[in-house]
């Protein structure tokens, strides 16, 4: 029996509304969305449906209450994966507002390969006696999804990602995405299905996921708790530089702030712990500005920047040129910086030809150093620091050398700035877009999530919304968008419709 085919032709005779769904209705089109690329649909639409809509809300209730310890049930699984069982309670409101009938308050049901067993059962605990009926009652589907979406849970790691998220910050588009993937995933799996007591199922073989979470709560309370205790950034001696090197340390504007988690980082940059860092990541999202930071927290210069997809050459260390009737040898500032200290930092390194790095391997060594052109050896001062970035997204984007990348000391991957990071910086650059910089989040992760769907070759990142709310001072948002958002296409002409009619869901004025 494919139940997950079944499930768009069964609706409620009371209402075609997905309870507590986002305001979404059986057959509802959530294609603005998110498409899967597996869609196969005629018109290539996303469509929902109740019985896998109410599913997906009884599971995220049941699964918040045991995180939140208010746990109305709970579900088991075997070491193999292969055995799931389900024990949940139905909340009132689901019998109030008629989702499943009134005399049903628990669902048990068992899951093993592809067969699946569910059970309700009354106010007493007694096992509701019935038949199956074809499972066209909407009731007996919600035990047969929950319990697909708690094996799910444990056997796709990337659909348990977002369920976790969507425990943190229940939105319309995070449930479009799960149960869109989920039927998609499953949408031509047949199924035994049985309807039987299951009160004789003995949970004790089983690991319980309340069990499992317990580990991993008390994991991430430590480390939260470490991430809230913050230390005391070591800076260098004023004295450590030169009035002219400290002319060089960053003085950033107050709305980049330095988190947490680099806070030990700067402690061990300053004490020569570390005297190499790599930051990776998407674009976008703000390595080169980490670094500075750091760099900024410490009071330590940052001599040279460079691009190296457009500055790195083999005059990188210096170069020889004429001066008056001879010819010398100029050094760079990454060479003033390896021999008085300092930092520099090497931007997108992976793109960097690899024999204008070759002198990278000897600098970041035990006893380093750096041979020069004219043959002088430079041994690196003790303040020297090396920092360097890569990003994660862009097409042509290259592996680093594994000998370069081990010789860092530490390796950092900067996360997608938060919508928080993101506001502060639009409000702070650019006032005027306060009151819609919730609706520019809005298209920025739509977007992001088209090109994450659909595999695209283009990244769309914090910069191109300031540049969109730059340019809306001057003409309108939707205007702007065709210069500063549309763009981020690259010609193509349905992803730009597509952006377009992303835009146009919001009301800009």
């Amino acid at each position: 029996m494919n139940i997950f085919k079944i499930s768009y032709k069964v609706v409620r005779e009371n209402s075609k509304d997905i309870y507590k769904g986002f305001g979404f209705k059986h057959l509802s089109d959530a294609t603005q969305y998110y498409v899967h690329p597996n869609n196969q649909s005629f018109s290539g639409t996303t469509t929902l449906c109740q019985p896998i809509g109410e599913s997906l809300i009884l599971f995220a209730s049941m699964i918040f209450g045991i995180t939140s310890g208010n746990g109305v049930g709970d579900y088991y699984v075997s070491d193999d994966r292969d055995t799931v069982f389900l024990d949940v309670a139905v909340p009132d409101d689901y019998r109030e507002n008629e989702v499943v009938e009134k005399h049903v308050y628990k669902y048990r049901a068992l899951c093993k390969g592809n067969s699946i067993k569910i059970a309700a059962y009354d106010y007493h605990g007694r096992w509701i006696d019935g038949n199956m009926e074809h499972l066209r009652p909407l009731y007996k589907l919600l035990p047969c999804f929950c319990v697909l979406l708690a094996r799910e849970m444990e056997t796709e790691p990337d659909y348990r990602v977002m369920m976790e998220k969507f425990m943190e910050n229940p939105v319309a588009d995070a449930f479009v995405n799960l149960h869109e993937d989920f039927y998609q995933n499953h949408k031509m799996d047949e199924f035994e299905i049985e309807y039987t007591d299951l009160s004789y199922i003995d949970t004790k073989e089983l690991r319980s996921f309340s069990s499992s979470y317990q580990v991993v709560k008390e994991n991430k309370e430590q480390l939260y708790k470490t991430k809230l205790e913050a230390l005391e950034i070591t800076s260098f001696d004023p004295n450590a530089f030169t009035r002219e090197q400290l002319m060089f340390v960053p003085r950033l504007s107050p709305e980049f702030v330095l988190p947490r988690n680099l806070h030990s980082i700067c402690n061990a940059i300053a004490s020569g712990d570390i005297i190499s860092v790599l930051f990776h990541g998407p674009a976008g999202t703000g390595k080169t500005m980490s670094c500075k930071l750091i760099c900024q927290a410490i009071g330590l210069p940052v001599m040279e920047t460079i691009n190296c997809t457009e500055n790195l050459d083999e005059f990188v260390l210096g170069k020889f040129i004429p001066e008056d009737d001879r010819i010398v040898f100029r050094e760079s500032y990454v060479t003033r910086a390896i021999r008085d200290g300092g930092a520099v930092v090497f931007e997108e390194i992976n793109f960097a030809k690899p024999q204008y790095l070759a002198f990278v391997n000897s600098l970041l060594d035990d006893n380093g150093f750096a041979r020069l052109d004219n043959g002088q050896v430079v041994k690196r001062h003790p303040n020297f620091r090396f920092f360097a970035t890569m990003n994660i997204g862009y097409f042509g984007t290259k592996e680093l050398n594994q000998a370069l990348y081990n010789r860092f000391n530490a390796v950092v991957e900067i996360a997608a700035l938060s919508d928080e990071a993101i506001s502060r910086m639009l409000i702070a650059r650019v006032p005027e877009c306060k009151p819609v910089v919730d609706k520019i989040l809005g298209v920025y992760h739509k977007i992001k999530k088209k090109i994450e769907t659909e595999e695209l070759d283009i990244v769309i990142s914090p910069r191109n919304l300031e540049n969109w709310a730059r340019l809306a001072r001057y003409e309108g948002y939707i205007n702007a968008a065709e210069k500063t958002i549309i763009p981020v296409a690259k010609c193509d002409r349905a992803l730009e419709e597509a952006i377009r009619g992303i835009i146009v869901l919001y009301k800009w004025k």
